[in-house]
Parts: structure tokens; sequence; C-alpha cells
């Protein structure tokens, strides 16, 4: 068998909450592996990209699938039909996929008792009649579904990995990477096709690259605007890994988005649900720039009264 890796984020920008990265990973058997291996086309009975089309699910650009304001259902199409088991509340979620999430979450008061159902815009029913489609298509597919993983980085965290880098950007990448070689060394042998958006504008990967798989050399293919790919490792175990601008139009990355953005919205809902029992008339906030510093602005005497760390609470840049 070969192996796919999609990776992509959400929260890269905000000030406020946390940096989510997502992957998801995937099996395919060897003779349908190549560089340009494309799932939709494989998976064309369960998957579509538009939202227009009910029957199927719609794993696309997260940014498409959310928007503010509108609910997470489209997310939840995309995720829950997947799940092997269950997953019923924010603190179940949490733990089942995103990494180290109790170490990392335990400087944020706000996560602490926190929870709340899910799914919480996709009706039972609905989710049952996608959830057959699914186990139908994929029982006569050659593709298999692996499973996933989230990076959620709070604040305290993030800016504790930022002192590391010399940039955002960098950060980004490292956190990428090593989550994908944490996946990498769960599978079995085989050829892996690791595939990324760009982080932050970068062209140039080998060498972060060579720092997490210093096991063999990495071999640059292409550095450029449009992908930077490289390689390394004996054929039978050949890992390759491209990072492409726009990489959602790869499937397993198309889900790694909607994984990063599902995160992040349910950890925002925690984080401004706090708040507002602490100051019932503040304005939710999704932590962009501008409105984090009304926000902060907002809640300034009850962050001094609590004597809140800033780290705790504002990402650095």
């Amino acid at each position: 068998m070969a192996y796919l890796i999609g990776i992509d984020e959400a929260g890269y920008g905000p000030f406020l909450g946390p940096l989510c990265i997502g992957a998801t990973y995937w099996s395919i058997p060897d003779e349908l592996f190549h560089n340009d291996v494309d799932l939709y086309p494989l998976l064309e009975s369960l998957v579509t990209t538009t939202l227009k089309d009910k029957s199927r699910i719609m794993i696309g650009d997260s940014k498409l699938a959310y928007k503010p304001g509108g609910g997470l259902k489209n997310l939840e199409r995309a995720i829950f039909p997947l799940l092997p088991t269950p997953i019923s509340s924010f603190q179940q979620w949490m733990e089942s996929y995103a990494v180290k999430w109790s170490d990392w979450s335990s400087q944020s008061p706000w996560f602490e008792d926190y929870d709340r159902p899910l799914p919480s815009a996709l009706d039972e029913q609905t989710l049952v009649e996608l959830k057959q489609l699914t186990q139908t298509c994929l029982a006569n597919s050659p593709v298999r579904f692996l499973g996933a993983k989230v990076w959620c980085l709070p604040a305290h965290r993030f800016n504790l990995l930022l002192n590391s880098f010399p940039t955002k950007g960098a950060l980004l990448s490292h956190c990428s990477l090593t989550l994908a070689r944490q996946i990498t060394e769960e599978l079995p042998e085989g050829r892996v096709q690791i595939h990324c958006d760009k982080h932050g504008g970068r062209n140039q990967y080998s060498h972060i690259l060579q720092q997490l798989f210093p096991e063999y050399l990495v071999e640059i293919y292409k550095e450029g605007r449009e992908i930077s790919s490289y390689a390394w490792g004996p054929a039978e175990k050949r890992v390759a890994c491209r990072f492409v601008a726009k990489g959602e139009s790869f499937l397993p990355a198309a889900l790694a988005s909607m994984y990063a953005k599902y995160t992040r919205e349910l950890t925002m809902g925690a984080f401004n649900d706090w708040w507002a029992q602490h100051i019932p008339e503040i304005k939710p906030t999704a932590g962009y720039p501008q409105d984090a510093k009304r926000f902060v602005q907002e809640i300034q005497p009850l962050v001094e009264s609590m004597k809140l760390q800033r780290d705790v609470l504002w990402r650095n840049s």
C-alpha cells in the first residue's frame, strides 16, 4: 500500500485563539500511486467540491464550507460521516483528535470546564444517511481513510514555540512537518506523499525537512512560487513532500483544512463563552487583528483583576 497525508491550517492570522493544524491520512494500492494522484475521481460517488450537491459530502476549502455566522453544518457534514467512532462532545473531540490537548490547554482557563454536545448543527437523520453512504462507497473503493490529527496551539503554547523560531511562518512549517513525521512513523512501510499548503509565502523548505527527517538526504526537486517539492528514502519507502499554493485542491489537504477549521471554531466557542460568563454584554470575537484589539480593550479591567498573563491570552507575531 501507499499513503497520502494532507496538511493545512486554520487560524494563522488571528491574535486571539489557537492556531490549528490539521492532517488527514489515507491509503491506496501501490498501482494507483503516482505523483499527481487525485482522490476526487476515485471517490466521486461520495465527495463533491460544491455545496450545491446535497447528495454527497462536500470536501473542499474550509473557507467555502464555513462562513462567519453560518454555522458548522457544512464542516460537520464532511467530518462526522468519516469518524470511525462516534463523537458526542467538545471534550471528547479534543481528547480524540487534538494532539497533547490536556497538556497544551492547561494554561487556558476557558477550556477547563467547557463542554458542548456534538455534532452541533448536523441532524441525526442526515448523519445516519451520510454515514451509510460513506461506508458503502468506501467499501467499493480502493481508497481507505485512515484517520486525522490536529495540532491545536493555544496562545500560551504558540508563544512558547515562537520563541524558538525566527518567524511565524517558520513555526508553522516546523509544526506541520512534525505532525507529518508523527503520522509517517505510525504508518506501515510503503511509499508516502505529504501534501501541504504553502506557508507564509515561503518557497524553500529543504532545511526544515532535513532537520525533521535526518535519516536520509532530502533531495530538492523544485522550489518555486507555485510548488516546492522534495523526496527522500529508498524506493520501497520513498517519502515525497510538496508545498503547493492553494493546496486545498488535494482532497486529504482539503479535509485537513476542515478538521483544522472545525477545531478552531469549537475552541473559539469555548473562549467566547468563558468571557461572556464574566462580561455578559461583550460581543464575541473571531480573534482577527482589528476585532481582537477591540475585544482585549473591553476585557482589560477583568484581565488585570484576575492577574491573567498576557501570553495566555494574546498570540505574539
